[in-house]
């Protein structure tokens, strides 16, 4: 049985958000960006619905926040979000990069059904400018 879900006026709203920004968003961003449009439980009903349907992805922070950013190339059925995310100490700003980085291995007795890497730093907007001498 085919379950297509309905697109909504409340999904189109938080979707918006998601496309206008260049980073991830935790619920508090999202939130201050939808007062007064959608209630609480609505927006976690959206997010958790968006994240089975592959067109967001949930990642963890280092600091316990929870972050969502937008999908590409997944559906409910393949996610492909094990890539690596940052976040910046300075501005909590926290991005998808989209890189390969080196794959960590594991004893092959194990078998991997995802990976999760979070970096924590300085992003290029908030690390001061080096200034060479002439």
């Amino acid at each position: 049985m085919d379950k297509r879900k309905r697109n909504t006026k409340t999904k189109g709203l938080v979707m918006r958000v998601f496309e206008n920004s260049e980073h991830a968003l935790c619920y508090d961003d999202i939130e201050k960006q939808l007062t007064g449009q959608l209630d609480r439980v609505t927006i976690y009903r959206i997010l958790q619905g968006f994240c089975e349907d592959g067109k967001i992805h949930r990642i963890v922070g280092d600091n316990g926040k929870t972050y969502y950013a937008c999908c590409h190339d997944c559906d409910h059925e393949h996610h492909h979000d094990d890539h690596p995310h940052f976040r910046c100490i300075k501005c909590n700003t926290v991005i998808c990069i989209e890189e390969n980085l080196s794959a960590q291995k594991v004893p092959e007795e194990y078998s991997i059904s995802s990976v999760s890497t979070f970096i924590s730093g300085v992003c290029p907007k908030c690390r001061p400018v080096k200034f060479v001498s002439e």
